[in-house]
């Protein structure tokens, strides 16, 4: 018995050894922010990477642009996925959004 228990209490904490490692860095200016994420668990790797760009329109307003990538490394050659999507939002000088354009690519 007490050797079935010194076994369960082992797998359970060689369960819980597994190695994640999670890493975020953050750069800001007023019209500009980059964010980058690394998240790796086992022989997983996600890397996020987020950089937003705001200016000042002459005749008043805004325009965002957001451009995000996502990165999803596993073990292999074939299972490895890449995600870019940049967003684009135009605003007039009262903050009603005048164009919106998302554009992703695999």
């Amino acid at each position: 018995m007490e050797r079935i228990a010194s076994l369960l209490v082992l797998a359970v904490l060689a369960g819980g050894a597994r190695a994640e490692e999670a890493k975020a860095e953050v750069k800001k200016d007023p019209n500009h922010v980059k964010v980058e994420m690394k998240h790796k668990r086992g022989g997983h790797t996600d890397k996020t990477k987020v950089e937003s760009k705001a200016r000042h329109r002459a005749g008043g307003g805004t325009v965002a642009t957001t451009e995000t990538t996502q990165e999803h490394e596993r073990p292999g050659i074939g299972n490895d996925t890449k995600t870019r999507t940049t967003e684009t939002v135009e605003r007039d000088a009262n903050g009603n959004v005048v164009r919106h354009e998302k554009k992703v690519q695999h």
